[in-house]
């Protein structure tokens, strides 16, 4: 099916993020970009059948400040009344773009090139500086430097150490003697150093107040007040005015801050100064913690309380009560040690850098959980909660977010507020384009238009979360979308959201009806209910909140069952109810409240067992695809990787970080896994202390005692024949994988030739 021609509007804005909207007429292209120039730099307008990739245009755009490019099918579909530059102005992938001249908020010249007809010369202070400084001449006309203007353009192409030079002598000959005015200073300040943020300067708690208050954050803040409207701040008097003084020309004379990016590059391909070599061999953790060594006892402890590093996180009046201080004061010992690590660590433009690397280009989102699975610098992060989260929002300034979606925490520049604003505009479209019926393959692409370029990995998750609530109708591969979030569906979730426990079907019908004013076919609740809850008995619909029991104990109590069944006779089918007699025959402590029906709930859950509806469960190792099997292998290799045991739930996420999946895993003891206990994974030889050739001894003793008996054996009168302490759970495993055992439901083993 072809797509219909349609008008892209790419927006880049201050900050460098790309946005775009698809149109179909050219008042709403007017009226968008009329909406977006005051927080815009630049926008391309192309009118054709598939949107280009926006940063295909970022070079052209960063010389066109606040107007609007044209690609030719743009500059051909518009009136004759647009006007635009007679001849391209540059070219993306080898096709030209032109310039709007009018109709878009401003009105311009066709730019005509301009061509020195010969080379100026030095001119003021520049002048003097190239007759009091021998054989700087040269680095200054080769980097086009000749007057204060091209100064200002151009000081950035020179050497350190002659940027340092040329802009202390600039500030003096601007300066004069007098330096007792932090305003003129600032004024004079070299652009390495204007737009520089005081965060970054040894302030007084007194001064840092006063700019804090008064919205004074740069040099470049400060050179656009007086003297005089310094002192009429609050708090702000000569001693003040002395040491910002003092701060300033101090900053002048250093010249300028090395870069950190250059640093972190030097790094990452080892070519880093002596000194900064050892961040390169530590992970994050290690160098978080080398970091709270470094800080007076007071700062890295009210940090590590604010964070929650190794501890639960602390309101500051809690910090501050055990200080008997207020918690203003602990926000500004809090704020000034973020600025200290800001200015003299490098480990958080590294973790900057790294996570720009991590989600540079995904084609699915990151779960924080995973980092480490992708770079073992991130190893251990995840176990710090909240204290990461931090780091990551506090610390650093790549723009990333820990953003929370169905429970998982993902490491994304997508903005929390910009996730819902595209899932509201989603729904938005979707119930127009149900009136339409769009096909499903336009829904999806223009569901995946609403996030912004730098996130499309998430692109894949918004249209899960949307989709859910649509309704399509047609042959596969030509549905098209004829409903969305229909009256009753949606009512149906809300009221089982809402209640305080299971309802039946004719019970939601009743509570659905109140809240739609109207009938309903209880059929269609019936259905509903089915769809969008989870069974709790005949006819009775529920959520995972209804559970008699909290999430931890219905995760074990399946993670058992799961047990049985990999324990059981391989590809038998189990239903629900003799799973939970088996657990009872265990002697699981399970509440009388839990039943079949939640059982049958949790399983659904873990993804591990194949179900055959019904609350019918088996292991489905019977037919083993050669998807499955690169599946386990990743598994395999994950834990592997880890270097040490990890829980059902992190192993989830880190498959979901490498292969990109996240329904239907099943994850099966099948060498050399081994699972430690209910909830964790391991690797045998290396978790547990009894190693490959002991574990054939000791499988041979086993087997020779249980053909001398002639009788089943408990699990644990097995354990005391191994020469070392190994976990019950990871000796299941053992017997598990050698075919000679078996393992009933009351955990009695046995032999298979017993049948």
């Amino acid at each position: 099916m072809l797509t219909s021609l349609r008008a892209f509007l790419l927006i880049r804005d201050n900050d460098g993020e790309w946005t775009i909207g698809v149109f179909h007429g050219l008042n709403e292209i007017v009226d968008a970009w009329d909406r977006a120039i005051p927080n815009s730099h630049c926008g391309v307008l192309h009118v054709g059948f598939d949107r280009r990739d926006a940063r295909s245009f970022e070079t052209v755009a960063k010389e066109q400040a606040g107007r609007l490019l044209l690609t030719p099918g743009a500059r051909g579909a518009l009136p004759s009344s647009y006007k635009s530059s007679s001849e391209a102005i540059g070219d993306v992938e080898g096709e030209p773009i032109y310039l709007a001249l009018d109709g878009w908020g401003y009105t311009i010249e066709d730019p005509v090139a301009e061509v020195s007809a010969e080379e100026p010369e030095a001119s003021g202070w520049v002048r003097e500086f190239i007759f009091e400084h021998d054989g700087v001449q040269a680095e200054l006309l080769a980097s086009e430097i000749f007057n204060e203007e091209t100064y200002v353009a151009n000081e950035g192409r020179l050497t350190a150490k002659l940027r340092a030079e040329l802009g202390k002598f600039r500030s003096e000959k601007l300066l004069g003697l007098g330096n007792s005015d932090p305003t003129e200073i600032a004024r004079s300040a070299p652009p390495w150093l204007i737009s520089r943020s005081f965060s970054e300067f040894e302030l007084t708690v007194r001064l840092d107040n006063v700019f804090r208050r008064n919205g004074i954050d740069t040099v470049s803040d400060l050179a656009r007040h007086t003297l005089d409207d310094l002192f009429k701040f609050q708090n702000f008097g000569r001693t003040s005015c002395h040491d910002l003084c003092r701060s300033l020309m101090l900053a002048i004379e250093a010249g300028p801050t090395p870069s950190h990016d250059a640093l972190i590059a030097a790094i990452e391909s080892g070519d880093a100064p002596a000194d900064q070599c050892g961040i390169a061999s530590q992970s994050l953790v290690e160098a978080v913690e080398n970091c709270f060594l470094g800080l007076k006892p007071r700062e890295a402890d009210i940090l590590k309380r604010r964070m929650g590093w190794k501890r639960r996180p602390e309101t500051l009046e809690e910090i501050g009560a055990d200080y008997s201080v207020s918690r203003e004061r602990i926000r500004q010992i809090e704020s000034k040690t973020i600025k200290k690590i800001i200015r003299q660590e490098i480990w958080d433009d590294l973790l900057g850098a790294k996570l720009r690397n991590l989600l540079s280009e995904r084609k699915y989102p990151l779960p924080l959980i995973g980092a480490a699975a992708l770079d073992p610098w991130f190893t251990g992060l995840s176990e710090y909660g909240s204290a990461a989260r931090y780091l990551i929002t506090k610390l650093c300034d790549a723009g990333v977010s820990v953003l929370e979606i169905d429970g998982v925490e993902y490491l994304t520049f997508l903005k929390e507020h910009d996730w819902a604003t595209a899932h509201e505009s989603a729904r938005q479209m979707l119930v127009g384009a149900a009136e339409n019926c769009w096909p499903r393959t336009e829904c999806e692409y223009q569901v995946g238009l609403l996030l912004p370029e730098a996130s499309t990995e998430f692109r894949g998750l918004l249209w899960d979360h949307c989709s859910r609530r649509c309704h399509f109708a047609g042959e596969e591969g030509e549905e098209v979308l004829i409903s969305y979030g229909s009256g009753a569906d949606q009512v149906v979730e809300a009221v089982l959201h809402d209640a305080e426990q299971p309802l039946h079907y004719s019970e939601i019908a009743e509570i659905a009806e109140e809240r739609l004013g109207k009938a309903i076919d209880e059929r269609r609740v019936h259905n509903a209910a089915a769809e969008v809850g989870y069974l709790f008995g005949p006819g009775t619909y529920g959520t995972l909140r209804h559970m008699a029991v909290e999430r931890g104990d219905w995760e074990s109590f399946a993670a058992e069952a799961i047990d049985i069944v990999y324990e059981g006779e391989r590809g038998r089918q189990w239903h629900a109810s003799e799973l939970l007699l088996a657990l009872a025959e265990r002697e699981i402590d399970l509440p009388s409240c839990f039943d079949k029906y939640q059982l049958d709930i949790a399983l659904k859950q873990t993804a591990e067992l194949q179900s055959f509806g019904r609350m019918v469960w088996s292991d489905g190792d019977d037919t083993v695809s050669s998807g499955r099997v690169d599946i386990r292998q990743a598994v395999i290799a994950i834990v592997k990787d880890a270097g040490s045991p990890i829980t059902t739930s992190e192993l989830r996420q880190r498959l979901v970080a490498v292969r990109g999946i996240n329904e239907g895993m099943q994850f099966h003891v099948v060498h050399p896994l081994i699972k430690l206990d209910a909830k964790t994974w391991g690797i045998n030889d290396r978790d547990i202390d009894l190693k490959y050739d002991e574990q054939t001894v000791f499988l041979n003793t086993v087997y020779s005692v249980l053909r001398d008996r002639g009788e089943p054996i408990s699990i644990t009168e097995s354990a005391r024949m191994s020469p070392k302490v190994v976990p019950n759970r990871a000796l299941r495993c053992l017997f598990y994988q050698d075919e000679r055992f078996r393992i009933d439901n009351q955990r009695l083993l046995s032999l298979a030739e017993w049948k």
